[in-house]
């Protein structure tokens, strides 16, 4: 009752996921993101959307992991969860917000946590992995060094592999023609 049937093209977006019967998708240049109708990815309410206010910058990525929605921008996160509302399906979960941003929109990916190529309060580069819901650095000073070198790192991607038994998350970046890999196993980068 009283959807209205909205073209999601009319805000774009660059990051989509699913949540619980729900698309998820950010709205580029804004803190804000929506949601499809329940079940049905091709309806969208005008008033169904949500805003990333735990800090006042730009919502850069979001992405599902174990029925929770991570959401960051350029300087901070924050995880949702699925609060079965009427008005807006989703809320925040109090007190996971952090002050750590995303560097790279699509860097983040989901391997039973979270994993991006993050920037601090200070504007470096690092690579961080959600522990619970607090950032934990995983680069050393050496990767921090060669990311904080490279003249873009907006256009990293960010994907997961699996060789004998060893879990790897690495980043390419097409304009430092570089890729780094992290074995979540060893704790080691190669």
């Amino acid at each position: 009752l009283g959807r209205i049937a909205v073209r999601h093209d009319r805000f774009g977006a660059d990051r989509v996921s699913y949540f619980d019967g729900y698309i998820v998708l950010n709205r580029p240049g804004t803190q804000q993101f929506y949601v499809s109708g329940l079940l049905d990815g091709a309806t969208y309410a005008g008033l169904d959307f949500a805003s990333a206010e735990s800090s006042p910058d730009l919502l850069v990525s979001l992405a599902v992991e174990r029925r929770e929605l991570l959401l960051l921008g350029t300087r901070s996160g924050e995880v949702w969860f699925d609060a079965w509302t009427a008005d807006f399906p989703f809320a925040p979960i109090a007190g996971t917000a952090f002050p750590y941003g995303c560097a790279a929109a699509h860097s983040l990916r989901a391997l039973g946590q979270f994993y991006w190529l993050g920037t601090d309060q200070h504007g470096a580069r690092l690579v961080l992995a959600l522990d619970g819901y607090q950032p934990k650095r995983v680069s050393t000073h050496a990767i921090e060094y060669a990311l904080n070198g490279y003249s873009r790192v907006d256009d990293a991607v960010g994907w997961t592999y699996t060789e004998e038994g060893h879990t790897f998350y690495c980043l390419s970046f097409p304009t430092g023609n570089a890729t780094w890999c992290y074995d979540v196993a060893t704790q080691l980068w190669h």
